[in-house]
């Protein structure tokens, strides 16, 4: 019996995401099994400090940005998602993200030549 079924995935969205993500039943609890002390309630507590510290510089570069009234009008998903890329390498890597960003711009790359080549060929 599945509690949480996951949705039927596209063949894209398979090449895009295979891992804990989309496995299901004994593939998918090995794995889990696998991750699980990464995420244990110990080491996500030592990793506030690097979030915390991502995300305070986040929000230096939003009050640089503002305006002399003290307004911004930004588009905040480049920024969460850089914020998230800083996150992983600072607790995963001990390095910010500038120093990586190079292996998550080949990640993206990756990504969009494997979008443009099953696009083009199923049409």
């Amino acid at each position: 019996m599945q509690d949480f079924p996951k949705p039927k995935l596209s063949f894209i969205a398979k090449l895009l995401t295979t891992g804990l993500v989309s496995y299901e039943g004994e593939k998918w609890a090995k794995h889990r099994k696998i991750v699980n002390p990464a995420f244990h309630l110990e080491k996500l507590k030592d990793m506030l400090p690097a979030i915390f510290e991502c995300s305070n510089d986040m929000i230096r570069k939003w009050e640089g940005m503002l305006s002399s009234d003290g307004t911004l009008e930004i588009d905040v998903w480049p920024f969460l998602q850089n914020l998230s890329c800083d996150a992983i390498s600072r607790t995963a890597f001990q390095s910010i993200y500038e120093e990586g960003a190079q292996i998550f711009e080949l990640l993206k790359k990756q990504a969009n030549i494997v979008l443009a080549t099953f696009h083009r060929h199923s049409t």
